[in-house]
């Protein structure tokens, strides 16, 4: 038995990190750390303008240095930008913690994200599906080896899914 004193989630955008991770953090009177929201606090924008200044790669940049900053946080809940396994050596850091993949297929995905315009991978994007199954086949494996649990999120409601994960955790000593 391990005992655990933060829990990232990964996956998909649209996969449902921010919700699941909210009410998984009420549930546990956790804090929450959006990695995506402690990003644009740190670079004082937004992430559509940082990734149209500086391009993906200084997005990345912010978000391996704000994924290490997670390190020293203890009782906190957080939730992980879709991309955060491209990166070979945030997938070693998270492969040492509480890392639970929420699957979602692209088709879910794309209905979830219609009406987000927040979204730089998807912009100018005219098959919203097929360009979410090209970003799941180039990151499936980094999700697989960076998840601890893995959890299909698919036509499931956010409260059953938090339900199931708050299950899971109990044989951590959450």
């Amino acid at each position: 038995m391990m005992s655990i004193s933060k829990v990232y989630l990964i996956g998909l955008m649209g996969a449902g990190k921010s919700t699941v991770g909210r009410l998984l953090a009420d549930a546990l009177s956790w804090q929450l750390l959006d990695i995506d929201q402690e990003i644009e606090k740190f670079a004082g924008n937004d992430i559509p303008s940082i990734f149209e200044a500086q391009g993906e790669d200084g997005f990345r940049d912010y978000e391996a240095q704000v994924l290490m900053e997670t390190a020293s946080l203890n009782d906190a809940i957080i939730p992980c930008g879709g991309g955060i396994i491209t990166r070979p050596e945030n997938v070693e850091y998270l492969k040492d913690h509480l890392t639970i993949w929420l699957d979602v297929s692209p088709e879910e995905a794309a209905a979830r994200l219609e009406h987000s315009d927040h979204r730089p991978l998807l912009n100018e994007c005219k098959d919203t599906i097929k360009k979410l199954q090209e970003i799941l086949d180039n990151r499936q494996v980094g999700y697989a080896e960076a998840a601890s649990l893995h959890i299909n999120t698919g036509q499931r409601a956010p409260d059953i899914i938090t339900h199931e994960i708050l299950e899971k955790l109990e044989s951590y000593h959450v």
